[in-house]
């Protein structure tokens, strides 16, 4: 015995409108600007804070190089422990301002908690050229002293 298939009214492209359930109508994406908050924040003369929160990838990369643009004080810390994902495009954002940074004689360093960045970090051997501190407070007396 073979299971019926119920009889529903659609046109031949597809089920009728009013029977489509509302999981399969797709969502459209947040804008960049509601999946990665940056913040720059002058600490004094020499420092500057540039404090991330939420999704670092192709879409929203370009936020942060932005942030790390222009100008810059002797150290900058990057402070990514409200990061809860990182991708490639955000790595090498980090590693050009970084580069950036040794060119001009300053310094940088990030600030990552999440086992997702720090992974990321460690994998493709940033933490080796560029120190990564647990807490921001650590980063802020070490950064513009190194």
């Amino acid at each position: 015995m073979t299971e019926r298939i119920p009889f529903t009214r659609s046109s031949r492209d597809g089920p009728a409108f009013g029977t489509m359930p509302l999981s399969a109508v797709p969502r459209p994406r947040p804008s960049a600007e509601n999946l990665l908050r940056v913040r720059r924040i002058r600490w004094n003369d020499d420092l500057l804070v540039v404090a991330a929160a939420g999704e670092i990838d192709l879409a929203t990369a370009g936020r942060l190089e932005q942030a790390l643009r222009g100008r810059l004080p002797a150290a900058t810390v990057l402070d990514l422990s409200e990061v809860g994902f990182l991708g490639v495009a955000g790595l090498r954002v980090i590693e050009s301002a970084a580069a950036r940074a040794r060119a001009e004689h300053r310094t940088t360093g990030v600030v990552a908690d999440s086992r997702p960045v720090l992974r990321l970090l460690q994998l493709f051997g940033v933490d080796a050229h560029i120190p990564v501190y647990r807490h921001l407070d650590h980063a802020i007396l070490e950064v513009p002293n190194r």
